[in-house]
């Protein structure tokens, strides 16, 4: 009898937590109770903070009561003006439901008549995030990492088409009232993105110019400029040069700007502005490599601080080079398996630096997980020359040049390579007039490769 009391009482210790936590439990419940009708998510319950499940279970209570009143005042009175405004609160910061929140802010802003427009300010904030939403919904992205690209540029274009009818809203309701107001430049900010990944790059340059017209400390509206800035310097080559140099200018501008601050987005700029610029880059190998480490151990899933680390590599290669470079684009690869650029540039280096039969395994194994393009075909081309397999080498190379899918993609100085190696894959495999041929093409009288044009002089003689 003794030990069975003793047995309880050492039960009874160790569980009497739970009386406590029921306790109090019960002591959260009466405090919701008594604050029904009154949303206060933001109070504090002191101790039973601490547990979890009836902190939320209050929360849960409290929220549809809340709702609840305001609702039945609403079909007592549907234009009341202070509760429109606190159900469509309710509706943007806790259910995060813009689409809700702007039926019940366009009721109390067309019953307002006191002109202070703050619900007015609400509708302006929820369309933009309703454009926000539509443009990040994850359907797209599955689509693309699927490859499906027919249907992923399907969604695109409808849910940009929607997206941007929503800002447009926003961008009409704008007034003298929203000069000064930040949520102002968010929204150009926003709309910025939206065009720029659009590739509707002079309404986004023109969006990036009022954000920073706007807010002229905004980090990102910067970059966001200097990005646009980059693309169209990609496709004029003749502007190239200059537009390339305002890129630069905008990234300092937002270093000087933000120079006590973390400047992630300026340095994320920085990346990206190295790869478009590779004379810009030449030289800098030891501020992308103090840079690429800082921000790796930030984002550890984002390639591009190492592909441009390899880069940086390649430019002033040098044999003891060659391990970290193909470490670094095999990092780039790994951590972004959805780019086919890491992938072309791992396996082609591979190739071409260590072991040409690797680097073709490499390159095949990118043929078949994506779709193929004139560059791929380019260097698998190339890397089959690298491993005298000319037959090969002149089948990818003819593919590239001659198909039709890949007429859009060429680059001229990829081009001029693919032409002195169908030359060389030509000779090898006896066909001397083709090889000629091919070389011809790829010297260019004189203003192409001067290997080719020695080759050429070399086969002619």
């Amino acid at each position: 009898m003794t030990n069975m009391t003793k047995q309880l009482h050492l039960i009874h210790k160790e569980y009497s937590f739970l009386y406590v936590l029921f306790g109090e439990a019960i002591f959260a419940l009466l405090i919701v109770f008594f604050n029904l009708g009154h949303l206060d998510l933001d109070h504090s319950f002191g101790i039973i903070d601490k547990i979890g499940w009836a902190k939320e279970l209050g929360f849960y209570y409290q929220k549809n009561s809340y709702e609840s009143k305001l609702i039945q005042q609403l079909e007592n009175t549907p234009s009341l003006v202070r509760e429109n405004w606190e159900l469509g609160l309710f509706y943007l910061e806790q259910e995060n439901n813009p689409e809700k929140a702007i039926q019940y802010f366009t009721k109390g802003f067309e019953n307002d008549v006191t002109g202070n427009f703050p619900f007015q300010n609400k509708i302006f904030e929820s369309h933009i995030r309703i454009g926000l939403e539509i443009f990040r919904l994850e359907e797209m992205i599955f689509k693309f990492w699927e490859y499906d690209y027919p249907l992923y540029t399907k969604i695109w274009d409808e849910k940009y088409e929607k997206a941007t009818s929503y800002y447009n809203i926003a961008t009409g309701m704008e007034s003298s009232s929203f000069s000064t107001d930040p949520r102002t430049a968010e929204f150009f900010n926003f709309e910025g993105n939206l065009r720029f990944y659009a590739n509707d790059f002079v309404n986004a340059e023109e969006s990036f110019k009022t954000c920073i017209s706007l807010q002229t400390d905004r980090e990102e509206c910067f970059i966001g400029l200097a990005l646009v800035k980059l693309r169209k310097a990609a496709s004029l080559p003749e502007e190239r040069a200059s537009l390339e140099s305002e890129a630069y200018s905008l990234i300092q501008r937002s270093f000087e700007i933000h120079e006590k601050e973390d400047k992630l987005f300026t340095k994320h700029g920085l990346f990206e502005y190295w790869v478009q610029s590779s004379y810009n880059r030449y030289g800098q190998r030891d501020r992308i490599l103090s840079l690429s480490k800082e921000l790796t151990q930030k984002f550890d899933d984002i390639g591009l601080y190492d592909y441009v680390s390899g880069l940086s590599y390649f430019d002033e290669w040098k044999e003891s080079f060659t391990p970290k470079m193909l470490k670094s684009f095999q990092l780039a690869a790994e951590k972004e398996p959805d780019s086919i650029d890491y992938c072309i540039e791992y396996g082609y280096n591979y190739a071409y630096y260590e072991n040409s039969i690797k680097g073709i395994e490499i390159l095949e194994e990118c043929k078949s997980k994506f779709t193929p393009n004139y560059r791929l075909l380019s260097y698998l081309g190339d890397s089959y020359l690298l491993a005298g397999k000319y037959e090969k080498a002149r089948d990818y190379h003819l593919e590239a040049e001659n198909g039709e899918a890949y007429s859009a993609q060429k680059e001229q100085h990829i081009s001029i390579q693919n032409a002195y190696s169908l030359g060389r894959a030509n000779l090898q495999l006896g066909d001397k007039i083709e090889g000629i041929k091919y070389l011809d093409i790829a010297c260019n009288g004189g203003q192409g490769l001067l290997q080719a044009c020695s080759r050429l002089e070399k086969e002619k003689e």
